[in-house]
């Protein structure tokens, strides 16, 4: 029987998953406090990263949100002008408004601190020799 490359791949992919899952459940079972302190290491980190993200996102919302309203009111400004002198104030607030809501968002998200991963730890190694 001639199997396909893509079946060769997926049973050695899985044999080396088993291999390699097997290791990694003995090596928690021998260890239980270390695996613990781990995970709960990776939770901690997981949830730093949650929160950096979500706050970067607001802060890219609320930059957006304000363009937004910068480009409206600049088309509602349009729209009542009647001189050449009202449609280069109206340009120049829009400018202004979109400007001061660029450095408005790089000055939050530069003070908000990317969280830190965590460094592996290291493995208990033998008890010293006397």
């Amino acid at each position: 029987m001639k199997l396909s490359r893509a079946s060769k791949v997926t049973a050695s992919s899985l044999i080396l998953l088993s291999l390699f899952g097997g290791s990694l459940s003995a090596n928690a079972g021998q260890n239980p406090e270390r695996a613990a302190e781990r995970a709960q290491v990776r939770a901690e980190f997981r949830t730093q990263m949650d929160t950096f993200i979500t706050t970067r996102r607001a802060i890219a919302d609320e930059r957006r949100n304000t363009v937004t309203k910068a480009n409206n009111d600049y088309q509602a400004a349009l729209a009542t002008a009647t001189t050449d002198e009202e449609i280069v104030a109206a340009k120049q607030a829009r400018k202004a408004a979109i400007n001061e809501a660029k450095e408005a968002g790089k000055s939050k998200i530069l003070a908000l601190a990317k969280p830190i991963k965590p460094t592996k730890m290291k493995k208990a190694g033998a008890a010293p020799k006397a």
